[in-house]
């Protein structure tokens, strides 16, 4: 039933008229609605509603009236998120490997990509996943990582969970250590080399003079399936 289903749901209401979209959004949700009948892939939507769900119940927005308040997603935020972790292939891996994101300014895409990293983090059952905020330069990659450390210190759970390293406000690691996963900002002239993301999140690509940072966490994923 789409009721239960937001992405399903979203994926309607843009290709019905009910939410104005622009071309490419169109054409995603039209792609999610004629995927639901192919038996090559599989929409998984305990999965994506999982993820979903992660956000309001565990990860605490910041800053001014949205201070300590539920992350609840918008219909077009939970139509991303679902996406990512709810179409996967036959044998149960992730269908998308990569997502590009284009939103205006002031509508929450390094709160968005921080709490994908969260669930990336402690939530996606990976042992040992590497998680990290990349730029080209480290200030720039702590943008994204700083609004990951605010959730982590508005949210009773991941209190309880992960560990900090550095003293506030200048903490550079959130660690898991139950599963030697951790969640930091790496930066593509820090000469660091060998990162093997889980998760790879690139804030504001557009100011990027060269592909560096995109291409560094792509080769880190090459083993992985």
């Amino acid at each position: 039933k789409p009721a239960l289903d937001p992405v399903t749901q979203y994926a309607l209401d843009v290709t019905e008229g009910r939410i104005l979209a622009g071309p490419y959004v169109r054409l995603a949700c039209q792609r999610h609605l004629n995927d639901l009948n192919r038996d090559d892939i599989v929409w998984d939507l305990t999965a994506a509603n999982r993820a979903i769900r992660f956000f309001p119940d565990v990860l605490r927005l910041n800053g001014g009236t949205f201070e300590g308040k539920p992350f609840e997603l918008q219909p077009w935020q939970a139509f991303i998120v679902g996406s990512l972790f709810g179409w996967k292939t036959p044998d149960g891996f992730r269908r998308f490997r990569v997502a590009y994101n284009e939103i205006g300014k002031g509508n929450g895409k390094s709160p968005l990509a921080a709490g994908i990293g969260h669930y990336t983090l402690s939530a996606d059952k990976e042992a040992r996943a590497e998680i990290y905020a990349a730029a080209t330069k480290k200030d720039q990659a702590m943008i994204l990582f700083r609004d990951a450390v605010a959730m982590w210190q508005q949210s009773p759970a991941l209190k309880r969970r992960l560990k900090p390293s550095g003293a506030e406000p200048n903490i550079w690691n959130l660690a898991d250590i139950a599963t030697g996963s951790f969640f930091r900002p790496i930066a593509s002239d820090d000469a660091q080399s060998g990162p093997r993301p889980h998760c790879g999140l690139i804030d504001e690509v557009h100011e990027h003079k060269t592909s560096n940072v995109v291409d560094m966490m792509r080769a880190g994923t090459k083993g992985r399936t």
